[in-house]
């Protein structure tokens, strides 16, 4: 019995990670802006982390799909909720590869990290797309 409580509490916090917004920041956020790219658009100074970098190349190759992540269903974190559908029609969604089983910490920070990359590939891509609309 307590084996199902664990479960459904596991798959509970699956799901609320998964309906995160894209403007909140984690633990793991903070370390990815180590990565960050310095980019210089029209002489402003501007840093970018390394997937709103990987989302400004995709986009300037043509590739204008946005990322999901599949849960129970298909998650598309990082993109606001009134331009989604039009955003996922016109351009599509590349699913990322994730796993929903976790065993053990390094999973559940595996799947944290996922999230959070693309959460902030969207953000970038939308930005980019709302151009377009």
């Amino acid at each position: 019995m307590a084996g199902l409580f664990v479960t459904a509490g596991t798959v509970f916090c699956l799901a609320l990670v998964g309906c995160q917004s894209g403007n909140q920041d984690t633990e793991i956020g903070a370390d990815m802006k180590k990565d960050q790219i310095p980019l210089s658009t029209s002489g402003a100074p501007a840093t970018l982390t390394a997937p709103q970098q990987d989302a400004l190349d995709a986009f300037n190759r043509g590739d204008k799909k946005l990322l999901g992540v599949q849960t129970r269903g298909v998650s598309v974190p990082g993109v606001d909720e009134a331009l989604l559908p039009v955003l996922r029609e016109r351009y599509g969604v590349a699913l990322r590869h994730t796993s929903d089983v976790i065993k053990n910490q390094e999973d559940r920070d595996g799947i944290t990290e996922v999230f959070q990359y693309v959460r902030q590939y969207n953000g970038k891509m939308a930005e980019l797309l709302s151009a377009e609309l």
